[in-house]
């Protein structure tokens, strides 16, 4: 009998077990880069994280399954080196500003963030705003992702200004 692969876009959202525990987060990552060029990076980025600057390519690698993006797109993450991959769907896209994501039914945790790009007073900023529910030892590991992922993406934040 031969496996089939099983298509990520036609899993449902991960939904928490009843016991899970809440991990909350805001990162944000002020530059000096305008508005519309962090945008363009970020969904390049998402596009296919290997082909952009602004991704922590030495932490995860980021690619949409069936360009363009637009809501209902599947994005897959794969944790580096050679780790796990996890899917998300865009729940929310908003051109030029804003977009939501939230993880499918094969990821280790319920939950997802919101990813703004925020100009105000001379000053743009990336912010990364999410929650994710889990057992506490996934949570711990999704603690020390994060440090290093948004440690990464601050140095490409910056590679990407002094290219300017």
């Amino acid at each position: 009998m031969t496996e089939t692969a099983l298509d990520p876009s036609t899993l449902p959202l991960k939904t928490p077990a009843p016991d899970a525990q809440v991990r909350r987060f805001t990162e944000t990552l002020p530059t000096t880069l305008p508005p519309e060029s962090l945008w363009a990076e970020l969904t390049r980025a998402l596009l296919s994280s290997r082909d952009a600057v602004l991704w922590a390519n030495d932490v995860s690698t980021v690619s949409t399954l069936r360009p363009p993006l637009a809501e209902g797109s599947v994005l897959a993450e794969q944790i580096q080196p050679g780790g796990a991959v996890l899917h998300y769907r865009l729940v929310r896209f908003e051109p030029p500003r804003l977009l939501e994501y939230a993880s499918l039914q094969s990821h280790h945790l319920a939950g997802g963030a919101v990813v703004s790009v925020e100009h105000s007073a001379g000053t743009t900023t990336l912010r990364w705003q999410g929650e994710y529910r889990g057992t506490e030892p996934q949570l711990a590991l999704l603690d020390r992702f994060r440090a290093a992922f948004f440690a990464s993406l601050a140095t490409q934040l910056r590679r990407l200004e002094a290219a300017r």
